[in-house]
């Protein structure tokens, strides 16, 4: 513990500055005896009020519906670019761009090296079309969904018959003062502020991209600042009137980056199909300085999947965007903004047990049961009727609440649980760009969708002929549904939840803007749902039944002539929506109708357990496999590639029956904030 009295600051000021900034991070300059002042309140600021920025990284640019997104978020903190891991836990989304419409939502905890991977299924049912990976913590929700990662993707059908569309979100426009100018001319920076006298004294700060520099500006002179001393990336130059701490003027300037990052590879490769490939990568920077760090690597087939040259690398996208929200004026003066979201290190459920009629009750308790895994805890909270539980949980984990008085009673008691509200997001506009022909890209993914790696091939589908007479349609209309599941059909058994049992029918769900589940997936439309034959509107009673409970089930799919029949109408495109019904077991309704105002089901989002990339191997000893057609397009994904002391890393991965030519992605930042991208062809 380092303890340092007010004497030995005064006296040894400047050199503390350096101690603090170098742990933080920052490349920094303090030109004067006072800088401590100034610099003081931005470092407090930065350490109460610590800022995210993601970035995601991607196993590669577009995909085919039924097709898995291998992906990385690099979480950095906005001010030093460093790797954290504060939060544990982040939240990916994928939204159809036309349509403005959430298609998932998945949560991600971090590892045991704080990394953030995993994987996303894309249904098959999607339309082909430009989509947008939006990637947040609940931190950052306090300082606007502006500050969010979006990362678009592309979707492609099966029949390949169109061309791969590139979106490109639109620069951020730098702010300008026309008091301030700010130039960049032979390596160095000119800082010239207009309307100051000459014996007027100001101080200068810059600050953004790991940068914080402050010096004295005496009159209208021009500040001349070397640009080797400053860290690539958006900055902004303000000047200062130090007897008070105004700010006069405010400008924000692009340092372009000027370090390279070199990457040699030496490659054993062995020419032919199903073969070994081994490559050791050695990272260093211009100066031959190993990096160190845990990055993000892909390998492609290049003959397939073409790079998208349009979207911005890690480092590109570090030099181009903004740290964060850092008002200046606020971080002098020590105001510090409203969080109402803490940084999540914890999933919790929370609400409180209260007395109906207004009633006050003494001392209720809270029973938490999760009835898969056997768990039941009783808790006691005293005067308060509030809340707060821990739970670690993944994802489709049910949870049972009851509040009761003292005694045990559930008489005239209520329990609230409080809803997680995902936050509003606004999607960026692109400007699109047609780029290469998919076709060859689905011919080979159709191959490789064929023979799967798990040993499922899917097959088309057929129509049985001289099966057992069908049971009587029981919907009001009594007309025969294309897609049904009958009583005693052994996947209503089976089935884990009413979700996976609307499934089988290809009825998917998704998350609402108020981040309650609906029926219907993209481009589906479910107009009217019977329960019984009475019409249900709530998604959330009839995603609550039990599995077991259920009948049968008869869907309309959309656009079938019939579906008028039910009540329904075409919309303005002209499609007619769907219409499903759900038939329950004698008695069932009534219990799934019995509703108790001291207990609650809730299934959280939980996060979702970690995915790890199937790379097939082909050993010399054991020719088994040998002959299963292999038509990989990411043929390599690693996450959490660590470097060594040396910078240097080992990739292994085995060739496909098509590849000649490999594409390699580097993606990450080192343990000092260097941000790292780089990509090479592999032959």
């Amino acid at each position: 513990m380092l303890i340092v009295n007010i004497d030995t600051i005064k006296m040894c000021r400047k050199l503390f500055l350096f101690i603090l900034l170098s742990a933080c991070g920052f490349k920094a300059s303090a030109m004067d005896n006072d800088s401590i002042s100034v610099m003081s309140h931005l470092l407090d600021y930065y350490s109460k009020v610590p800022q995210e920025r993601i970035y995601l990284h991607t196993d590669r640019p577009y995909y085919m519906v039924g097709d898995t997104i291998w992906f990385r978020a690099h979480l950095l903190d906005a001010a030093t670019r460093i790797p954290v891991s504060r939060s544990r836990y982040i939240y990916v989304e994928l939204y159809e761009q036309n349509a403005d419409t959430l298609v998932q939502r998945m949560k991600v905890r971090c590892d045991s090296s704080g990394v953030f991977a995993n994987a996303m299924f894309l249904s098959k049912t999607m339309t082909s079309g430009s989509y947008t990976m939006v990637a947040y913590t609940q931190w950052m929700r306090n300082f606007g969904s502006d500050h969010f990662c979006y990362k678009p993707i592309y979707v492609t059908e099966k029949t390949g018959d169109d061309r791969y569309v590139s979106c490109v979100e639109a620069p951020i426009a730098l702010q300008s003062s026309p008091l301030l100018e700010v130039m960049q001319r032979k390596g160095q920076m000119l800082i010239r502020m207009s309307d100051v006298s000459e014996s007027d004294t100001l101080t200068c700060v810059i600050y953004g991209g790991g940068n914080l520099v402050e010096t004295p500006y005496v009159g209208s002179r021009v500040l001349r600042i070397g640009m080797g001393r400053l860290r690539p990336g958006v900055v902004t130059v303000a000047m200062i009137r130090p007897q008070d701490k105004l700010v006069l003027a405010s400008c924000e300037t692009q340092i372009a980056s000027h370090d390279s990052i070199c990457v040699s590879m030496k490659s054993q490769m062995t020419e032919g199909k199903k073969m070994p490939i081994a490559s050791t990568l050695t990272l260093t920077d211009q100066k031959g300085r190993p990096l160190k760090g845990t990055f993000s690597v892909s390998v492609t087939d290049y003959d397939v999947v073409k790079p998208d040259t349009l979207q911005p690398t890690l480092s590109q996208w570090a030099v181009s965007r903004r740290d964060g929200v850092y008002p200046l004026a606020d971080m002098l003066r020590g105001h510090y903004p409203q969080q109402p979201y803490p940084i999540e290190t914890e999933q919790r459920i929370t609400g409180r047990v209260k007395g109906t009629l207004k009633s006050k009750l003494k001392n209720p308790h809270l029973l938490l049961v999760n009835p898969a895994e056997g768990v039941r805890h009783e808790f006691e909270l005293g005067d308060s009727s509030r809340f707060s539980l821990t739970v670690d949980s993944p994802e489709g984990t049910t949870w049972l609440l009851e509040g009761t008085k003292k005694s045990g009673s559930t008489e005239m008691v209520e329990l609230q649980v409080d809803k997680q509200i995902p936050p509003m997001v606004r999607l960026p506009h692109y400007a699109c760009q047609t780029g290469n022909d998919l076709s060859v890209y689905v011919k080979q993914s159709n191959q490789q969708q064929m023979y799967a790696w798990n040993g499922v091939v899917e097959l088309p589908e057929f129509e049985k002929k001289g099966s057992k007479k069908k049971p009587k349609s029981m919907n009001y209309g009594q007309l025969e549904a294309p897609r049904n599941l009958y009583p005693n059909d052994p996947r209503i058994e089976h089935a884990a939840s009413m979700e996976t049992l609307l499934g089988q029918l290809g009825i998917y769900c998704y998350f609402g803007e108020d981040g309650q589940k609906r029926i219907g997936g993209v481009g589906q439309i479910v107009g009217k749902k019977y329960v019984d034959n009475v019409v249900e509107t709530d998604d959330e009673e009839i995603l609550a039944i039990l599995p077991q409970n259920v009948r049968s089930i008869e869907y309309f799919s959309m656009n079938h002539p019939q579906n008028t029949m039910y009540g329904v109408r075409a919309d303005t495109s002209g499609r007619i929506p769907g219409v499903l019904f759900i038939f329950l077991k004698d008695g069932s309704e009534i219990e799934k109708r019995k509703h108790l105002l001291s207990m609650a089901k809730i299934s959280p989002l939980g996060y979702r357990y970690n995915m790890e990339f199937y790379s097939p191997q082909y050993p010399k000893t054991d020719k088994s496999d040998y002959t299963r057609p292999d038509y990989r397009t990411t043929l390599y994904w690693n996450p959490s590639l660590q470097t060594d002391d040396a910078g240097e890393a080992i990739v292994r991965f085995y060739s496909s029956d098509s590849s000649k030519r490999y594409f390699v992605t580097i993606e990450g930042a080192t343990e000092d904030g260097q941000p790292v991208s780089w990509q090479g062809l592999l032959r």
